[in-house]
């Protein structure tokens, strides 16, 4: 039955009171909880504010009308927006409600192996399902195993779930946060969405969170810029009650091969590749499970390219692959590789190429930050935000994407410094493929390839902090510049002047729980697994998973898949030596080794022997012929930025870039390339926050 959500009165009447339909609506979740007694509640005001979010998340599930479900009470309100990708009828739409009307559920992401565990749950519990949806088995889960039933989901999701009988609101987010869930305390509820666009349309006040903003915390934070709104963690799980009972507890965390077990490794190399082809494959098989066409984004790049090849064999049709060029900079141009690995397939792709410009890319910042809703810091984002426009402009629902490959494999250069720095150096055991002249001559070659930090810059405060929590200053950290700190208000620079600068990252329990803590502490685990740790929970979660991912797919209804964070994978190949992701080949110190040894029957040898090749937009911010260089100037100079001179020195800033640019000519060598990325980002960021208090009407607090 379709009921019009706009119809307020007859929908509410019908959804309250019609346990036994089903509703699957797929990727945008919003609910609400009263977690304490409260004689403020009105049902109208509830079921409009939900409405409102509701609407805020039409892009994430076009597919139906938005729809939702309150209870008798007015005490649990659950909502979301659909996008069909497993049971295409309308049993399969949410939120769902068992069998027994006991449970209901509004979930976001995909659950894998579903179809097994039905099956099971069918020939031994006698269950009675009432849709062919995924989602449906978190609630056959959850009445067998209770509060342990996220340990059986195999996916990437968020969910939010009421138990009726017990009168408790769950809340659970998958294991790496692959799928967003936030959540806020308004008015005696918890609140969660997808979005936080979502939440600021439900009543919750926009407000800056000036001490995240200062520390650059967005990147490596929980908290967000918004005040009072933060991340449900991944691997974590929410249990409220209404008498108020709270509680947020870890059910899955990170675990490492320990260096004395590197060293007492007895598995060949042969069954080490073995194992991660299996899982891999299995991982692969899972995801091109769907009732509508999956594709994959096809880098010129590795990850990408062996997904594809594993893919092609799961299928006897052309999978439809989806690739960006920028025609004007042949330096990230990598339409040709795309090609030739198309080719080698033969007949098993059907490829759609987008080609770019610089100027194609300003004309679409403004949306990517709305849908982001944090600040830009380059414009890759706004690549892969177009990658996603031509997926769905094709037809296109569902896409695998290589993210987590670089993490798990240690596919990026500050694994391999600290590698050499650390591992190597203190215990030549852990690879005895590498004596002392080759390593020093390996860091010198990879040093001179990357940016080294300015003595003046460094903080010793921030390291001081990061050696005290976790025994060594990884690589890829670094405080924030002279720049960036010199570009805040003056009120914020004396506020926060004796504040560690780093302490929003190290000092963040989420990040580990003590055993991992002491692991890293005591260097029970090597360095380059430390800093795979690290990394997993900072930049894949906050700026892969977010920004590349699901903001980038969900703004144009794409739903992406991630087979290298399939956590039966992730978990075995954490526990493989550290060289055999990173081994010495020909003289050069080779990542992601034990993923091309896997790949290499699906590959070509081009992509094969291909070096790590970083998905980028070129800068194009110090081109005064650019709309890029023309839209950081407008927004820079509008009177808008005049609304942020509470958190920043406005007239500084418009120095510092007009200095800039007398400099572009100094800057034109690729050394620098990094240095000229980096300075864009900062300035896109700063552009960022005038969209956002634009889109979002920001405010600071006691505004």
């Amino acid at each position: 039955m379709i009921v019009n959500i706009f119809n307020k009165l007859a929908y509410i009447q019908f959804i309250r009171r019609s346990f036994h339909t089903t509703y699957q609506l797929k990727c945008g979740v919003l609910s609400y909880f009263y977690y304490s007694p409260s004689s403020n509640k009105c049902f109208e005001k509830d079921q409009q504010s939900l409405l409102n979010g509701l609407r805020t998340l039409k892009h994430r599930g076009p597919d139906e009308l938005p729809s939702f479900w309150i209870n008798q009470e007015n005490t649990v309100g659950l909502g979301h927006t659909r996008l069909a990708i497993i049971d295409l009828s309308e049993h399969g739409r949410q939120p769902l409600h068992s069998f027994d009307t006991k449970l209901h559920l509004s979930m976001n992401g995909e659950l894998y192996d579903h179809d097994r565990i039905r099956q099971e749950a069918i020939e031994n519990d006698n269950y009675q399902f009432t849709s062919k949806s995924d989602s449906e088995i978190a609630m056959y889960l959850y009445q067998k195993y209770g509060l342990k039933f996220v340990n059986y989901l195999r996916g990437e999701f968020a969910i939010t779930m009421y138990d009726e009988q017990r009168k408790i609101f769950i809340a659970v987010r998958d294991r790496f946060g692959i799928k967003p869930l936030y959540y806020t305390y308004f008015e005696n509820k918890l609140l969660f969405a997808s979005e936080i666009k979502a939440l600021f349309a439900f009543g919750v006040p926009a407000i800056w969170n000036e001490e995240v903003i200062y520390n650059m915390g967005q990147l490596r934070s929980l908290q967000t810029i918004y005040k009072n709104i933060q991340q449900l963690p991944p691997g974590h799980l929410l249990i409220a009650t209404d008498n108020g009972t709270i509680n947020i507890s870890k059910y899955y965390d990170l675990t490492y091969i320990t260096r004395e077990e590197e060293k007492k490794e007895k598995r060949t190399e042969h069954e080490m590749i073995d194992g991660v082809h299996q899982r891999l494959l299995e991982a692969v098989r899972l995801r091109m499970r769907a009732d509508v066409t999956v594709g994959v984004y096809l880098s010129g790049g590795l990850d990408s390219s062996v997904l594809l090849g594993m893919a092609t064999t799961f299928t006897n049709k052309p999978i439809n692959t989806y690739s960006i060029s920028f025609k004007d900079h042949h330096y990230f141009n990598e339409q040709s590789l795309c090609i030739r690995t198309n080719e080698f397939l033969r007949e098993k792709t059907k490829p759609y190429i987008i080609e770019l410009t610089h100027n194609e890319l300003a004309d679409y910042i403004d949306d990517c930050i709305y849908h982001y809703e944090y600040p830009l810091v380059q414009l890759s984002p706004v690549g892969k935000f177009l990658l996603s426009k031509l997926v769905n402009d094709n037809k296109g629902k569902v896409v695998l994407t290589g993210e987590g490959s670089d993490e798990i494999f240690a596919g990026y250069s500050f694994f391999r410094q600290d590698y050499l720095l650390h591992d190597i150096q203190n215990d030549p055991i852990v690879n005895a493929d590498i004596n002392e002249e080759e390593r020093k001559h390996l860091l010198k070659s990879l040093l001179s390839n990357l940016l080294s930090r300015s003595s003046t810059e460094k903080n010793k405060l921030y390291e001081m902090d990061a050696i005290q929590t976790i025994g060594y200053v990884p690589s890829d950290a670094s405080p924030p510049s002279l720049l960036t700190q010199k570009c805040f208000a003056q009120r914020l620079q004396e506020k926060y002047r004796d504040f560690p600068l780093n302490s929003f990252y190290y000092n963040q329990s989420y990040l580990y729980d003590y055993h991992i803590k002491q692991q890293m502490l005591n260097y029970k685990i090597t360095r380059a697994h430390s800093t795979e740790y690290l990394s997993i929970k900072k930049s894949l979660l906050n700026i892969l998973l977010k920004v590349f991912g699901d903001r980038s797919e969900m703004a144009h209804s794409v739903e992406g898949r991630t087979p290298y964070l399939d956590h039966y994978l992730v978990d075995y190949v954490n526990h493989l030596p550290t060289n055999m992701k990173l081994k010495l080949i020909n003289g050069k110190l080779l990542e992601k080794y034990i993923l091309r040894q896997v790949g290499r029957p699906y590959i070509t040898n081009e992509i094969y022997q291909r070096e790590k090749h970083p998905f980028l937009a070129p800068p194009t911010f110090l081109d005064r012929n650019s709309k890029v260089y023309q839209y950081m100037q407008d927004t820079l100079n509008s009177k808008d930025i005049q609304d942020l001179d509470y958190i920043f020195d406005i007239e500084h800033i418009r120095n510092s870039l007009n200095q800039l640019h007398k400099r572009q000519k100094e800057m034109e060598n690729k050394l620098q390339l990094r240095e000229l990325v980096s300075l864009e980002g900062f300035y896109l960021m700063l552009c960022s926050y005038i969209t956002l208090k634009r889109r979002f009407n920001v405010k600071h607090e006691g505004q």
